[in-house]
């Protein structure tokens, strides 16, 4: 059993110069949580020949799929969106490629964070809420939750809402907080899975009070919950709440599975 078990990040890709255009990042926030959790990070180049996706698999334990601007919507049947929204087809082709070979043809533990998370279930031929401000309907009597920074003040840089768990679900046991607490989480997307598409194998098991989905993860009896690997997307940004312990805890659950792999 590997003491630090080595576990991937998929990358993004930002312009940074008018020479080569492209250059590739993961927030230190990622390597971080990684590395305070027990394991050791090694970042996923988005190579143009994606069999190179099966040799960087090959190398890891575990995976975290990052966070980053909107995968293409052509991938679920979606409506056209702002190019600006959307990330670079390079990132798109390979995180979609990298994600499917994880979950079909590895028994990697994953984590997709917030993209990560929607990228998951698209994996799985689900579908997304493609602006939640105006595509998504709140409960009657439930008032809307401002998920997109976009929708927000300046002066709200700390925003925050409540997450309903599942009970015994694999999102409540990986957060681990005492039952009938309640998870305090932040949020800055404008996408969410699709209740009603949400990919195969797959379940929600929390939701914001606005009833947007918060974590996916294998469906009871699924092939993938047979399994009995851990497959868990989360909507929020735990590695940006490193010093609170439910949101160290996720990536503690993420490695503790790497390491019995």
């Amino acid at each position: 059993m590997k003491s630090r078990p080595i576990i991937g990040l998929n990358m993004s890709m930002d312009i940074i110069d008018k020479y080569e255009k492209y250059g590739l990042l993961v927030h230190v926030s990622y390597v971080d949580a990684v590395a305070g959790a027990g394991g050791t990070p090694l970042c996923l180049p988005p190579c143009e020949d994606l069999i190179t996706i099966q040799a960087l698999l090959t190398l890891i334990d575990g995976i975290v799929l990052i966070g980053g601007d909107d995968y293409w919507p052509d991938h679920f049947g979606g409506h056209p969106q702002p190019e600006d929204e959307l990330m670079p087809k390079r990132r798109d082709r390979f995180d979609m490629e990298l994600a499917k070979w994880a979950l079909h043809k590895t028994t990697l533990p994953i984590l997709g964070i917030c993209g990560g998370h929607q990228l998951i279930s698209i994996a799985q031929g689900g579908a997304l809420i493609q602006d939640i401000r105006t595509e998504w309907d709140a409960p009657a009597g439930i008032s809307h939750i401002p998920h997109s920074k976009k929708e927000r003040a300046d002066e709200e840089p700390n925003f925050r809402h409540s997450v309903l768990l599942e009970k015994e679900s694999l999102a409540a046991q990986a957060v681990n907080i005492p039952a009938g607490g309640v998870l305090s989480t932040n949020s800055s997307h404008h996408q969410a899975v699709h209740p009603q598409r949400i990919g195969q194998d797959l379940r929600a098991s929390a939701w914001s009070p606005d009833g947007v989905i918060e974590a996916i993860e294998p469906a009871e009896g699924s092939p993938l919950a047979l399994s009995g690997r851990f497959i868990l997307g989360v909507q929020w940004h735990p590695e940006q709440m490193q010093d609170e312990e439910p949101h160290r805890n996720v990536f503690r659950a993420l490695i503790e599975a790497a390491r019995k792999k």
